[in-house]
């Protein structure tokens, strides 16, 4: 079935409200907490650990709520209505945590940051299960999740440039403090506006099949059959935990190692402009060399350049530059192979156990991405601290030269280790058509 151009925007527009709000809060929330809140970088670390760690809990959760779903708006819809006044208020909210004594700032920031997770889970699973319920084509889904994709790369690195200058912008001169609040108060409401498009804009097939309702140990049983399902999480856990720490570091990085601060916005802007260049390359690669290639060529050149910005070193930020963009280039074609690959588990599910359960391949996704973002953000820190980083001060040589690998060779060791469950991974375009195939021919029958 062919997804109309019309229809692909109007989902995509519910991907870029989220993203400006998961970009805003992966990126920035960890430089709120340990320069305007002055909570320690250690203790920033445990607590992004252990919050998205708990958190993560719930997906499943969340996942077993949208298969047992039905309404007049259908099975996923509802939530992108109810959920992102929620998700804005929470934002807000987090971003507006006073610094008050050590231990009462840190139990603030650990309850707000959990409560935005909980809702950031009950709007992003039922969004990307949607994918699923709009067409069963595997080259149409490359297509449809593109869109996306790309508008989500917009937003998130989009928001990794504009935020420090609005800050300082919105501060009105009352502190950074109120500048910070300010911009999540308008990122907040953009994101509603964007995601209420998508539900009003976008319907399931009428052809859909909604999945039947499973309790949690026969989901566990369910997703323990699905290999593909298995090897595709494990290679996108690792490309996103190497993105997480690249996204946390640039303000910091630039900060202390080239004394360019100003230039945060333009070091992004690059990774952004490259990273939305090779997401929209990525269908033209799968239909090239086949997905899982696709996905390991784009994993080949960030391993790549990984390691030569390592040995170039940080003397001169326009060597940087250049490698943050070819790594662009690589992510953003890895980034978008993956997620569609991801929507063909679905039938290899349903035909393997006869089940569809398009609720739990997107909930583990979001799982997934949430454990990748605790270790990712948790490691970045963590780092931090142990390289000696002190918020504010004049920092070491150690503390630079750990800030430069941290930024670089870091994630990219960790991003090739995403090749190894590829090597595995065998659900390619062919078998995914003779899979469809005969699912379609047993319900015929």
């Amino acid at each position: 079935m062919t997804v109309s151009w019309r229809t692909k925007l109007a989902y995509g527009w519910g991907s870029l409200g989220n993203n400006i709000l998961y970009g805003f809060v992966a990126t920035y929330l960890a430089l709120f907490y340990t320069d305007v809140l002055g909570i320690a970088a250690a203790a920033a670390a445990m607590l992004f650990l252990v919050v998205r760690v708990v958190d993560a809990l719930f997906d499943p959760i969340m996942g077993m709520l949208v298969d047992r779903t039905t309404s007049r708006w259908g099975r996923f819809r509802p939530y992108l209505l109810f959920t992102p006044p929620v998700l804005a208020l929470l934002t807000v909210i987090a971003f507006s945590v006073p610094r008050l004594d050590h231990s009462t700032t840190l139990v603030l920031a650990y309850v707000t940051y959990l409560l935005w997770g909980i809702s950031f889970s009950a709007m992003d699973v039922p969004y990307w299960s949607m994918s699923a319920a709009l067409t069963l084509d595997t080259r149409e889904r490359t297509s449809l999740v593109m869109v996306p994709r790309t508008l989500a790369s917009i937003g998130f690195i989009g928001v990794n440039i504009v935020t420090l200058p609005l800050v300082t912008a919105l501060s009105f001169g009352a502190g950074a403090q109120q500048g910070w609040r300010n911009v999540a108060v308008l990122y907040a409401l953009t994101a509603v506006a964007l995601t209420w498009i998508t539900f009003a804009r976008v319907r399931e097939r009428e052809d859909y099949v909604p999945s039947p309702r499973y309790e949690a140990v026969e989901m566990l049983r369910l997703f323990l059959r699905n290999r593909p399902l298995q090897l595709l999480l494990a290679a996108m856990l690792m490309t996103e935990i190497a993105f997480t720490v690249r996204s946390i570091i640039p303000a910091y990085y630039l900060r202390y190692n080239f004394d360019a601060e100003a230039l945060v916005p333009v070091f992004v802007g690059v990774f952004a402009v490259t990273t939305i260049a090779g997401s929209l390359l990525s269908p033209v690669a799968a239909r090239l060399w086949g997905k899982r290639q696709a996905a390991l060529a784009g994993l080949a050149v960030t391993t790549i350049t990984a390691v030569g910005s390592w040995l170039t070193g940080y003397q001169s930020l326009p060597p940087m530059m250049a490698w943050i963009a070819v790594t662009g280039i690589g992510y953003g074609v890895t980034n978008i192979t993956l997620l569609s690959m991801l929507a063909d588990t679905v039938e290899f599910g349903h035909w393997r156990t006869g089940r569809r359960t398009e609720g739990l391949v997107f909930s583990s996704n979001i799982f997934k991405t949430k454990v990748a973002s605790a270790l990712g953000a948790s490691l970045g820190l963590a780092l931090l601290a142990a390289f000696g980083y002190v918020a504010g001060a004049r920092q070491s040589t150690t503390t630079l030269d750990g800030l430069h690998a941290t930024m670089t060779i870091v994630p990219g060791v960790i991003g090739a280790l995403a090749a190894i469950p590829l090597i595995w991974y065998r659900l390619d375009e062919q078998r995914h058509a003779e899979l469809v195939r005969e699912l379609e021919e047993q319900s015929v029958g």
